[in-house]
């Protein structure tokens, strides 16, 4: 064996270490948020619907998924960096499918939720996230309860809202 392949070893382990490095130097571990926020305060949404209760249903489903994501800490009013307010617009239900032997009568509903979400900085006042409109959705077959059926998909369509006006918080892409 020559001289030069110990060299040559060496070299190219150096060449791989260093691409393994460099490829790596943009990876951190921890929240991507890069806001002067780290905490969020969320007061019970406002229901602007008929359909009761749905404001206890939408608060508390963009909390556990706040508490879930772990990017920002869930505080009282008083102590959140960050107050996010909303507003229940609309609760709407449409058939998906009806049963075959009637027609108008509906076997599968689709539900959704529209709320309007904004959050602005407590002390500065600045509007971190403007006004947006955020639907939530869920299907249900409709069968001996129909009222039974759309309680059961409240708590689906709340996670579904929350993990959107979330993911509006805490990407910044």
């Amino acid at each position: 064996m020559s001289c030069r392949a110990p060299r040559l070893y060496t070299w190219a382990a150096s060449v791989v270490c260093c691409l393994l490095c460099c490829g790596c130097a943009g990876y951190r571990l921890g929240p991507v948020l890069k806001a002067d926020y780290k905490s969020v305060a969320v007061p019970m949404f406002k229901n602007k619907t008929l359909m009761p209760q749905l404001e206890a249903q939408i608060t508390n489903g963009i909390i556990k998924r706040l508490q879930s994501d772990g990017t920002l800490r869930v505080e009282s009013e008083e102590n959140a960096d960050l107050i996010v307010t909303g507003q229940i617009l609309h609760y709407r239900r449409s058939a998906l499918r009806s049963l075959r032997t009637e027609a108008i009568t509906p076997r599968e509903f689709r539900i959704s939720i529209d709320a309007r979400v904004d959050a602005r900085n407590r002390v500065t006042g600045k509007v971190v996230l403007a006004p947006t409109v955020v639907t939530g959705n869920a299907d249900t077959f409709v069968g001996d309860d129909p009222q039974g059926a759309e309680e059961q998909a409240l708590p689906l369509i709340a996670d579904d809202l929350a993990r959107q006006v979330v993911s509006l918080l805490v990407e910044s892409w």
